[in-house]
């Protein structure tokens, strides 16, 4: 890609996706308030590195989202790095980023949540659990993103055989599953191995969990009515299914915090 280029495409990958933006900001301010600006950048990168990994894998030898394709009609509009376009992989930076804050939390003792403390940022277990809350994500995120002729998104990419789920492959919720834990796992290595991830971490709000979890519930919401709007009602019953258990599973430990938020 020729240098000039550049600042156009990614001009257009931000016009022509506001709502990924949108989401990003989300992640900004909040992972800032959270982590500081250091140990926000070290996350972005970092997670965007590893999801564009392996979307440039996968899209070549099948690992670990599944063997799958993308269409390139848009490379002349917005920003694509190799065969991979750049809000794809961007996508997943606040995506493992809630995931694991929501992971962090549940894995926070009562008191320290009370006292704005995360211990659960450092547990090993939280990578595990991180990874398992964003796969709920993509479950109604990538069936109607399948779908995107049909809305805004455009038709974007394709797999060589339809999955069991709604035309998504086993493999891709396996590969959602890798990506957010190996991310979130990449970031609680980097935060004691880079010396500009060292210091203090400040203390959040009591109820900063619960504007994580509206974020959260933010990226269902916004797929399950693009899943309305195009008329799946077979798809939106299953993502209105797989949205109330997980939110409402969600609510019910984080509400047993709050009479010391």
């Amino acid at each position: 890609m020729a240098a000039p280029s550049f600042l156009p495409l990614l001009w257009g990958t931000v016009v022509h996706r506001p709502y990924v933006y949108a989401f990003f900001v989300c992640f900004l301010a909040f992972a800032i308030y959270q982590l500081g600006w250091k140990r926000t950048a070290t996350f972005a990168f970092a997670t965007w590195l590893i999801a564009f990994g392996c979307e440039y894998s996968s899209t070549r030898n099948g690992f670990p989202f599944g063997p799958y394709s993308y269409f390139d009609a848009t490379r002349t509009r917005e920003l694509w790095i190799s065969n991979v376009p750049f809000w794809d992989s961007l996508s997943f930076v606040f995506l493992s980023y809630f995931s694991f804050a929501l992971a962090a939390a549940l894995l926070s003792p009562r008191e320290a949540l009370a006292r704005g403390d995360w211990p659960g940022l450092f547990r090993g277990a939280t990578p595990l659990l991180g990874g398992l809350v964003m796969m709920l994500l993509d479950v109604v995120i990538d069936p109607v993103a399948l779908q995107g002729e049909k809305w805004f998104l455009g038709r974007i990419y394709e797999y060589p055989t339809r999955g069991f789920y709604f035309g998504v492959t086993a493999a891709n919720f396996a590969g959602w599953f890798f990506v957010g834990a190996a991310s979130q796992w990449a970031f609680q290595r980097l935060v004691i191995a880079l010396p500009c991830c060292a210091g203090p971490w400040r203390p959040v709000h009591p109820r900063f969990v619960w504007a994580v979890y509206a974020v959260y519930a933010g990226v269902f919401g916004f797929n399950l009515a693009v899943t309305l709007v195009i008329g799946d009602h077979a798809l939106a019953m299953a993502s209105a299914a797989v949205i109330t258990v997980t939110l409402s599973s969600l609510a019910w430990r984080f509400r047993a915090r709050r009479s010391l938020a």
